[in-house]
C-alpha cells in the first residue's frame, strides 16, 4: 500500500514539476513573443531559468499590452463595403509592405497609383479561401487601356491600320495645397487650402499577455475579456478598417491549449459597420466587436469570450491599421477583471 501512495507522490510531483517547467517556458515565450518591450518600447525584465525553489506562486504575470512595434502582416488598402473575405485576408505582396513603411505622407507633386481589393482566384478561376473559410484578397493597381502616341501625339496604328492600345496604371495627383487667390464668386476672400494626403496603410500588431498559476486552478468568466481605446487618424479615407485575430494562444491548468472560434471586427469610417456572425452555440469563441466612427473619433473596441472552458494564461495578438487607428489606452474588459479579482480575494 505504501508503495502504491508512493508511486502516487511520485506521480504528482511529476507532474507538478512539468507544469511548472512549462509555464515557465510559456512566460519565457511571452518576452520572445513581445520583443521583450512594454508598450513603451522599454526592455522588459525576462525571469532566470527556473529553479527547484519555483513556486506557482511565482508563476504569475499580470496582463500587459505591446504595440507600435511594426510587426503586422503586409498592409492592404481600405475599402468602402468590403466583404468579410477582404477584412480577414492577410494577402499582399513584399514590395506593398516596403511600399507601407510610410504612414500618412503629403505628396502634392507626385501621381500616386490607383489600388483596389480583388479576390484572389486558382487556376480554375474559383475564389482562393484560407483555412477558416474566408475568401482570401489583394490590393492591386487599377489599370486601363489607352491609346499609344508618337511623339507629335498622333495615335499609333499598325500594318492593318488599326490603332494600337497599351495597358497603364491609373494615376491620380493629390490637389495642390496652396491657397487658391480670391476671385469674384467668392466676394474676394481666400479659399482654404486642401490637404494633399496620400494614404498608406501600416499594419502593426497589439499583444495581450497574462498568466496566474496561483490559485492552482482555471478562471471561468464570460462577456467583456479585453479592451482597446482607438483615436481614428484625421485624413484617412472613407471605409472599413478591420481589427482581427493574429494569433490566439490560451492555455488551461492541465495544460490544454485551446483553440477558439474567432470573429474578427471593424472600425467602419463614415460608413455602415457589417454584420457580424453570432457566438456559436458551444464551441469556445471570441469576438471583436465592431464599432462606427467618423475621422477625430475616439472609439472603444472590445473583445469578448463566450462557452470558456476556463484558462490560467494567454498571448492574443490583435491586428490593426496604424495608419487609420493610433491606440490611446488598453485595459482588461470588465468580466476579466471580476472573475481575476473575485478568486484572488
Amino acid at each position: 500500500m505504501n508503495a502504491i501512495k508512493n508511486k502516487h507522490k511520485a506521480k504528482n510531483k511529476y507532474r507538478n514539476d512539468m507544469k511548472k517547467m512549462i509555464l515557465a517556458l510559456v512566460l519565457a515565450s511571452v518576452s520572445v513573443t513581445c520583443f521583450g518591450c512594454n508598450k513603451d518600447g522599454d526592455s522588459s525584465d525576462v525571469s532566470a531559468e527556473p529553479t527547484e525553489t519555483l513556486s506557482l506562486a511565482d508563476m504569475t504575470q499580470p496582463l500587459q499590452f505591446s504595440y507600435g512595434n511594426g510587426v503586422g502582416s503586409d498592409a492592404k488598402e481600405p475599402k468602402e463595403d468590403a466583404t468579410e473575405g477582404d477584412k480577414n485576408s492577410d494577402s499582399s505582396s513584399d514590395s506593398e509592405q516596403d511600399a507601407s513603411k510610410s504612414s500618412l505622407e503629403t505628396a502634392p507633386d507626385k501621381p500616386v497609383n490607383v489600388t483596389e481589393y480583388v479576390e484572389v482566384t486558382d487556376a480554375s478561376g474559383q475564389p482562393v479561401t484560407d483555412a477558416a473559410g474566408k475568401v482570401q484578397t489583394e490590393v492591386v493597381n487599377v489599370t486601363e487601356q489607352v491609346q499609344v502616341t508618337d511623339p507629335s501625339g498622333q495615335p499609333v496604328t499598325d500594318t492593318a491600320g488599326k490603332t494600337q492600345t497599351e495597358v497603364v496604371n491609373v494615376t491620380e495627383k493629390p490637389a495642390a495645397t496652396s491657397p487658391t487667390e480670391g476671385n469674384a464668386s467668392s466676394g474676394g476672400e481666400e479659399e482654404k487650402p486642401t490637404e494633399a494626403v496620400s494614404y498608406t496603410p501600416v499594419m502593426d500588431v497589439c499583444n495581450a499577455y497574462w498568466l496566474d498559476m496561483s490559485q492552482e486552478s482555471d478562471f471561468f468568466f464570460n462577456g467583456e475579456f479585453l479592451s482597446i481605446e482607438f483615436k481614428v487618424n484625421e485624413g484617412i479615407p472613407d471605409g472599413s478598417y478591420p481589427v482581427t485575430f493574429k494569433k490566439t494562444d490560451i492555455a488551461s491548468w492541465d495544460v490544454v491549449k485551446w483553440d477558439p472560434v474567432c470573429i474578427n471586427g471593424e472600425v467602419a469610417v463614415n460608413s455602415d459597420v457589417a454584420a457580424q456572425d453570432d457566438f456559436p452555440d458551444e464551441d469556445f469563441a471570441l469576438k471583436i466587436n465592431s464599432v462606427a466612427a467618423k475621422q477625430g473619433d475616439t472609439v472603444k473596441v472590445t473583445v469578448d469570450l463566450n462557452n470558456n472552458p476556463g484558462f490560467c494564461g494567454f498571448v492574443i495578438e490583435l491586428e490593426y491599421d496604424k495608419s487609420a487607428l493610433t491606440i490611446v489606452s488598453t485595459e482588461s474588459g470588465a468580466d476579466f477583471d471580476n472573475a481575476v479579482n473575485y478568486v484572488m480575494n
